[in-house]
């Protein structure tokens, strides 16, 4: 590197496939990065989390098999991969993304002595699932240890694994030179729950690409949630609540994009609470799509049960200017301004839900205000362009 105008930067990620919304800021971050001149590479698993090309530069070995737990724990021969991608490409800035679902903590012992910053983008270092979500879906106030285990989160065959696992990073992970979080509500609970090296993060939010908002609401009140079909999404509570409201709006309709796990529940929750003809479930679409998809509703939902970290999907709505109604816990409260932008609600609740979604898609005026209103506070906090550079100044702060 010959300034600090033109670094060689290395973004590290469990994932090179879009499994969830961190590697939509991962790849961006990159295309970003390198539209301003800079170097960079992402280093990924080969895991296949889902059935999209791994658009990762290089590769080291990952697996989504039933040797995945021992595999995330130990992962050596990602380490090994990683070394040599060092050597030859000799960066002057690593930035460690997801790495404990796939490469594990074995690859900070292949960093040597350059500045890493480690971008926490959940609660991973802190719990072993990653969601701080109890079977009874209430959140967890305990730090990972034997609690896992009397809890049920975890069985003993996981835990034996995953608590070496924790036990490795904790030894390793002081190796970072930086720790970020990508929103305060994160940076609060590594500080109340992890090691000391992870109680003073600084905070930066992930952006989204500027796009203008839209002019005009499309005919139909609809509207659209979107995440992996998995419990702690919440996304039964936003069928519920739409169950609620639908005879009073009698033409609105609910669209559930994803796929996972809870599929066939939500499918049958839906028809058996009388709205299935209204609900259309569309299995899991590229970005673009989704995207598409958003920009066409009148509000977009986000009711997670656990602590999102930042919930990508919320600030990408506003940047379209799409109002928003999102569980008020972990990031989602940084994102939406209650009352402004959207609401904010008890995580859960499918009548408060149903009573603000029914405000929005009976009231075009009202949901194309708060709309407008999300899109000038995305422009002003969660645009890429920004994102790139705080995350610029912090490379070029560890590098001197």
């Amino acid at each position: 590197m010959n300034d600090l105008g033109n670094m060689r930067i290395l973004l590290v990620n469990d994932y090179g496939t879009f499994a969830g919304g961190a590697e939509v800021i991962v790849f961006s971050l990159r295309d970003a990065l390198r539209a301003r001149g800079h170097e960079v590479r992402v280093f990924a698993s080969s895991a296949q989390a889902g059935s999209e090309t791994n658009l990762a530069d290089d590769l080291g070995y990952g697996t989504m098999s039933r040797w995945r737990t021992v595999v995330q724990s130990a992962n050596l021969a990602a380490a090994c991969t990683l070394r040599r991608l060092l050597a030859g490409f000799a960066p002057d800035v690593v930035h460690v993304n997801l790495y404990l679902t796939q490469l594990s903590p074995l690859i900070l012992l292949a960093l040597g002595d350059v500045p890493v910053i480690y971008y926490a983008m959940w609660n991973r270092v802190i719990c072993p699932l990653g969601n701080r979500l109890l079977p009874d879906r209430r959140i967890c106030t305990s730090r990972p240890g034997i609690a896992c285990l009397r809890t049920g989160c975890l069985p003993i065959h996981d835990w034996l694994p995953l608590m070496a696992q924790l036990a490795a990073d904790r030894a390793l992970a002081q190796r970072f030179t930086r720790v970020v979080a990508i929103s305060q509500a994160v940076a609060n609970r590594l500080a109340e729950f992890g090691p000391p090296h992870l109680g003073k993060a600084s905070v930066v939010h992930p952006g989204t690409v500027a796009v203008e908002a839209r002019i005009h609401l499309p005919t139909t009140p609809t509207a659209v949630v979107a995440g992996r079909l998995v419990p702690e999404k919440g996304i039964d509570t936003v069928v519920r609540a739409f169950a609620r409201l639908a005879p009073r709006v009698p033409h609105s309709s609910l669209v559930v994009i994803g796929d996972g796990p809870e599929w066939s529940n939500l499918v049958r929750l839906a028809f058996g609470l009388g709205v299935g003809e209204r609900v259309t479930f569309t299995g899991k679409l590229s970005p673009e799509a989704t995207l598409a998809m958003v920009r066409s509703a009148w509000v977009v939902c986000v009711p997670s049960l656990w602590e999102e970290p930042f919930g990508m999907i919320a600030a990408e709505a506003q940047m379209h200017g799409v109002a928003v109604i999102a569980s008020r816990c972990g990031g989602l409260a940084e994102i939406v301004a209650d009352g402004e932008t959207g609401y904010l609600v008890p995580p859960g609740d499918p009548e408060v839900f149903a009573s603000r979604l029914e405000l929005l898609l009976s009231d075009p005026a009202l949901a194309q205000v708060l709309g407008a209103r999300g899109h000038a506070r995305a422009r002003d906090l969660f645009e890429l362009n920004g994102f790139t550079s705080r995350l610029e100044a912090i490379y070029g702060d560890v590098i001197r």
